[in-house]
């Protein structure tokens, strides 16, 4: 019997030795060689013409349109909705979004880039200068006017193959030889210093450690799969990796023509953006991620400034939504105001139980520093006084004993309505979109608690403020009514009729001094009930932004299992003997004492008492052995008994025999336990003979 079937394992690649990694040299604005002469600023822009390259990213249960020239989620040329969840269902949870920003110059001039449908353009692509004019030619536009498209997996391989060399196993471990990805070679981390952009834009991992960006040396597009920085205590000016499973990567700035869309004066940004996406069994498969890096290129010191994300969240058909927010969690979202998504004629429809969307705000810019760590601190005079926060999921670095690392989170929740209405209706000149951010109306008027936010007759309190709108009981502090205690409210509470709603959150005010560094990072979240009323998606909506936020405090790491032990395979006659052992001290489950701790499991039990770090961390349990039919038998295939056969398994000896997995359900929109491994409890197994076919 000499051909046994072969054996699968489920296995990540193990990861070897560091490198190093371009970790800002220079400084930010360095150019690696410019002749560092003083430009002075201008307020003209280039004449760039407008981006044109769009693309689907698609690597989970969610297909999402997005544009190099900064609009999201709009299908532009067909007028239709393009973020489509589940993907290949047809219906769209939102229609469009874009970035907002704002703020004043010292000659009291408003500068704004913004964009809503995009009827005009208020972003090109393409690094500025980082001289202090923060200009751009077209002919850069025009070669920036594309997505970097890159994925982990890719990343991973390359190290692991250039590790191989290193260790002179390269023949052994990749007997076919490796060919390096060409889109490695198109990826843009530098810039060009004789146009006086920054040298070092996207972030690689320079392997040989000579500055320069060069896969043939064993550069890569960065992840940081080996866990070398800790997101919580990066700061301005450190270098962000790529995230996701892929990742679509570009650059855009505010400066490359005339502002169409806002009609506002330009700012000089520069903004280095990221979408990914991750492909799981759970919530985290229905979810799409953003983080924006923004750069401040130009001379000018901005006052009361604000960042902002606009939406416009057509839960299906758009003309029957509600939005709220959630305070504590920084999430803004829409749902169906009624329990059944008609058709329509631009979206099928979701039909009776219609999911509801949302945006997790996770970081925003810096707050201004005042050489003092800010507190995190449920007394209200005490947040105020002390420019703290009540709630830890509306901002960063707040109470953690280090000074001047605070960032905004959600500080505005503001809607409006799809109309021409002079106080509430869609904004038509920059002081609108501004004032939007600021939480004020078009015409100036503070927007209010209760009822539509404008009117008394609609139940609104013009003596009560409302930096958050419709945030039902999630501000149990008061901090978006300035103290003042208020019952619960929600478009459901204020009978407020269905329409199609937009809204904003957004971060500030902060001063924005010339050549800062800032970031926005946000999820978008997506949930489905399978029965009761349109609330009872946003409740399944919480709990899947909580693992979101979990996976951003996480830096984006998804919990790895067990790296694959080594196999060796000896041939005998009619008989196949399988070796495994974990002797590698580079693998995660070196002498099978893998222990991985997962943020995403609740800190507390059913009864609100606290687990320690152990029970919420995964532990090497045992192996599975399974003879396949051949070699197009995939993980998923496992539990088909006409492709797969499980042959051996062997647990460690403790008191764990069953090991379960919680297994996202689409239909039912919840985590169902099923059952993975039943252990004998014999202790582990590192020898098994296969006698039979």
């Amino acid at each position: 019997m000499k051909h046994i079937l072969s054996f699968f394992a489920i296995a990540l690649i193990a990861q070897p030795i560091l490198a190093y990694k371009y970790v800002g040299i220079g400084g930010p604005g360095a150019t690696g060689g410019s002749t560092g002469t003083t430009v002075v600023p201008q307020l003209r822009s280039a004449a760039c013409a407008p981006a044109t390259a769009l693309r689907n990213i698609e690597w989970n249960n969610v297909k999402a349109l997005i544009e190099t020239g900064g609009s999201l989620w709009q299908d532009r040329a067909n007028s239709m909705a393009s973020y489509e969840v589940p993907k290949g269902g047809g219906v769209s949870s939102l229609y469009a979004g874009a970035l907002w920003m704002g703020g004043i110059s010292p000659d009291q001039q408003l500068k704004l880039a913004a964009l809503t449908f995009r009827q005009g353009n208020d972003f090109w692509t393409g690094p500025l200068t980082n001289s202090g004019a923060a200009e751009i030619d077209a002919i850069t536009c025009q070669e920036y006017d594309k997505f970097f498209v890159s994925t982990r997996a890719d990343a991973q391989l390359h190290r692991a193959y250039f590790d191989a060399v290193a260790s002179g196993t390269a023949d052994e471990e990749f007997p076919n030889g490796y060919v390096t990805p060409a889109y490695f070679s198109d990826y843009p981390a530098h810039g060009t210093p004789l146009l006086e952009q920054d040298y070092y834009l996207a972030p690689f991992m320079d392997y040989d450690g000579n500055g320069e960006y060069d896969p043939s040396s064993g550069d890569y597009p960065w992840y940081d799969f080996l866990s070398e920085i800790d997101c919580k205590e990066r700061r301005r000016e450190d270098i962000v990796p790529l995230y996701g499973d892929r990742n679509f990567y570009w650059i855009f700035n505010d400066k490359g023509n005339v502002h169409s869309e806002s009609q506002g004066e330009p700012i000089g940004m520069e903004i280095r953006a990221q979408v990914f996406q991750f492909s799981t069994n759970d919530e985290v498969n229905n979810m799409t991620f953003h983080n924006y890096v923004l750069i401040n290129q130009g001379t000018q010191t901005l006052s009361d400034t604000y960042f902002g994300v606009w939406v416009d969240a057509d839960v299906g058909t758009a003309t029957d939504d509600y939005v709220g927010c959630d305070v504590q969690r920084g999430l803004g979202y829409a749902y169906n105001g009624d329990a059944f998504d008609e058709p329509s004629s631009s979206s099928p429809g979701y039909g009776e139980n219609p999911p509801a969307v949302g945006v997790d705000f996770f970081e925003g810019p810096y707050q201004d520093a005042d050489e003092f760590d800010n507190p995190l601190t449920t007394n209200f005079s005490d947040a105020v006084d002390s420019l703290g926060i009540p709630y830890q999921g509306i901002g960063i670095g707040y109470g953690d004993g280090v000074v001047d690392n605070e960032r905004f989170g959600m500080r505005r929740f503001v809607y409006y309505n799809n109309s021409g209405n002079s106080i509430n209706g869609e904004p038509t000149t920059p002081l609108h979109y501004y004032n939007y951010m600021n939480g004020v109306w078009k015409n100036g008027q503070k927007m209010a608690y209760g009822g539509d936010g404008v009117s008394p007759s609609s139940g609104a309190d013009l003596d009560i403020p409302a930096d958050y709108m419709f945030p039902g009981d999630t501000d149990p502090f008061n901090w978006g009514t300035m103290g003042i205690a208020t019952e619960p409210w929600s478009e459901v509470s204020s009978n407020n009729p269905p329409a199609d709603r937009r809204f904003i959150q957004s971060a500030g005010p902060f001063v924005l001094e010339p050549g800062d560094y800032n970031n926005i990072t946000m999820g978008i979240v997506w949930a489905r009930a399978s029965a009761g009323d349109p609330f009872e998606s946003v409740k399944l909506l919480r709990q899947a932004d909580d693992k979101a936020q979990a996976l951003f405090d996480n830096c984006f790491e998804i919990v790895s299992g067990p790296d694959a032990p080594d196999v060796t395979i000896q041939e005998l006659e009619n008989e196949v003997i399988i070796y495994l052992t974990n002797n590698n001290s580079l693998s995660n489950n070196f002498h099978e004492d893998y222990i991985m701790f997962d943020p995403g499991i609740p800190k507390t039990d059913v009864d609100g008492l606290a687990y320690d770090s152990l029970s919420r961390s995964y532990t090497f349990q045992g192996y599975q052995i399974y003879q396949l039919l051949d070699q197009t038998v995939s993980a998923a295939d496992l539990e088909d008994i006409e492709k797969a056969r499980l042959i051996f398994q062997c647990d460690v000896e403790d008191e764990i025999d069953v090991v379960v997995n919680y297994v996202q359900d689409e239909e039912m929109g919840l985590a169902v336990p099923t059952l993975m491994a039943s252990g004998a409890n014999e202790g582990i197994q590192h020898s098994f003979r296969v006698t039979k076919d």
